[in-house]
């Protein structure tokens, strides 16, 4: 079986790259498993214009993918974002491109690949990449299936084969679903045939913990004045 590649929106085409979800749990989707005494993983919630999105971080299985992607959703680079690719049966993804495929580079420098303790189980959510293994940097997909060619070579050195899962849609994979089923345009976008017809895009983000406060910025104080003698 072939593997089939991921490719980071924008690097192949020359770029540096209402609401009706029901907030339930998925029973056919793995959940991210915990260690004890350990504080609740991050989560992060997509509004779209389909419905919203609940991804719960993975820092036990990602922990340099999962603290890098909080970090980009925090930033907001993903408001206006639109999904370009939707392969039914295999994968959707988003990342860098608004709905008429303008890309706008990443706020974050890529992260180092961590493929040794994730799988690619329906319902996950991975960080995709170019050919480079540290090429990770913005663009993400979702599992619309088991895809274990996704999945590290246990047979190759750890952390250079695969793709980096960072978490697991935990409610509004009916939203996810609704998705994969939309129309497609025959052209357009860096996977002709696979971007939607209608745009969906990323309209609102938030995430539990909130992105930390902004410093303030200094204050000159006002200058002494000179006593006269």
């Amino acid at each position: 079986m072939n593997r089939r590649y991921l490719l980071i929106a924008g690097l192949s085409i020359g770029l540096f790259q209402p609401a009706f979800a029901q907030e339930l749990a998925l029973k056919d989707v793995p959940t991210v498993v915990t260690a004890p005494n350990v504080s609740a993983p991050p989560k992060v919630f997509l509004t779209t214009t389909m419905g919203e999105i609940e991804i719960t971080l993975d820092p036990l299985g990602a922990p340099k993918t999962s603290a890098h992607m909080l970090k980009m959703f925090q930033t907001n680079h993903f408001i206006g974002a639109s999904f370009f690719r939707i392969e039914p049966g295999f994968i959707i993804q988003i990342g860098d491109l608004d709905a008429q495929f303008k890309g706008r580079y990443p706020p974050l420098s890529p992260v180092e690949l961590e493929t040794a303790t994730n799988k690619h189980a329906k319902g996950a959510v991975a960080l995709a990449r170019g050919d480079a293994l540290n090429s990770g940097h913005s663009s993400f997909y979702f599992d619309l299936a088991d895809n274990p060619s996704l999945n590290a070579d246990p047979k190759a050195p750890p952390n250079t084969t695969g793709y980096a899962v960072f978490g697991r849609v935990t409610a509004g994979w009916d939203v996810v679903e609704a998705m994969a089923k939309v129309e497609r345009a025959p052209t357009g976008g860096p996977f002709p045939g696979k971007a939607p017809v209608v745009p969906i895009i990323i309209t609102a983000i938030r995430t539990d913990p909130p992105p930390p406060p902004k410093p303030k910025a200094a204050t000159k104080s006002a200058p002494k004045s000179k006593k006269k003698r």
